[in-house]
């Protein structure tokens, strides 16, 4: 039988505990087919074994990071402490001169700022927190940084945006090692709703919607995430708004940098991509989207997300689905 792939977490002092514990878990849960456990999570420190997490928890490390490190995987989680200079300085220094021992590495959150300081990301693609980034990029100019993307691989690194993508990641990683199912199951066994894939932005269409309207125009917002089956025409959603087509267009794309139709297909298109992932078909998906046709769905999800709305259900439904 095959050994467990071995993957150490890299804990410091004001780290985010979830960055740890949700791929941690992740990891922990995903078996082979036989029942076997296919990872081996361990957890090292850079200095004192336990250490206090940025909102006050207490994490105790398996063991201080060995001289001779080695491991399938490496994982360096963000959090504040990370940002720290003295902190900054000493992941930094532990991966120039070690991150060769490890088949892959990656990054969750602001876990960037220190494969970016070690010069790891010059010429690569990485995310981190949407919060983050703008600093990110600033900081390490040899390095693009995709600041809308949930997770992203570039060679033998990986890296996620904030908190709950790095749970995404470690699903991703364990779908690429173990297949679908395996995948699954882990995400069944930790109630994660519904695996998110590298493509979706950090941000869902109902949540740009919420954050970035005021006023008549969240209003409006809010009223078409719950109806989408219902007129959302720029005419039908500027009378609601009590605005004329002119105004409410002009508004809109103040606020969200985009024009209505945009936004209204992004909110159908998320919407779809719930009820795919609750096991419900294509018909189904595009009639509680409010997609006229089946055909038109079919394209606008493939346009969106690279992947057609069935092999979408395949992969990533939380029911069993037959192929």
């Amino acid at each position: 039988m095959n050994q467990p792939r071995k993957v150490a977490f890299l804990i410091f002092e004001g780290v985010n505990a979830l960055d740890v514990a949700g791929p941690l878990e992740a990891f922990a849960n995903a078996r082979n087919a036989d029942g076997a456990a296919v990872y081996e999570p361990c957890v090292w420190s850079l200095g004192a074994r336990i250490v206090r997490a940025e909102s006050g928890l207490q994490l105790c490390a398996d063991a201080v990071a060995p001289a001779r490190p080695r491991a399938d995987l490496l994982i360096v989680p963000g959090g504040a402490g990370v940002r720290q200079p003295q902190t900054l300085a000493r992941l930094a220094g532990w991966l120039e001169r070690h991150h060769d021992k490890f088949r892959r590495v990656a990054a969750v959150c602001t876990g960037a700022y220190a494969i970016a300081e070690a010069g790891l990301a010059d010429g690569r693609s990485i995310t981190t927190h949407w919060a983050h980034a703008h600093d990110l990029q600033r900081r390490y100019p040899k390095v693009r940084v995709e600041a809308d993307a949930l997770y992203l691989k570039d060679g033998r690194f990986y890296s996620s945006g904030g908190v709950t993508a790095g749970i995404d990641l470690a699903l991703d990683i364990i779908e690429s090692d173990c297949g679908p199912r395996a995948a699954m199951e882990a995400a069944r066994e930790m109630v994660v709703y519904l695996r998110r894939t590298g493509a979706q932005t950090q941000f869902s269409a109902p949540l740009k919607l919420q954050s970035g309207a005021a006023g008549r125009l969240k209003d409006v917002c809010r009223w078409a995430a719950s109806n989408l089956s219902a007129d959302l025409s720029v005419e039908a959603l500027a009378a609601r708004a009590g605005l004329s087509t002119r105004q409410f267009s002009r508004c809109f794309r103040e606020a969200f940098n985009a024009p209505p139709a945009s936004y209204i297909k992004a909110l159908r298109l998320d919407a779809a991509r719930t009820v795919l992932g609750q096991g419900g078909n294509v018909a189904q998906a595009a009639a509680a989207s409010g997609f006229n046709s089946a055909d038109g769905f079919r394209r606008a999800f493939e346009s969106q997300f690279g992947v057609a709305p069935s092999e979408y259900r395949r992969r990533f439904s939380m029911k069993r689905v037959k192929p």
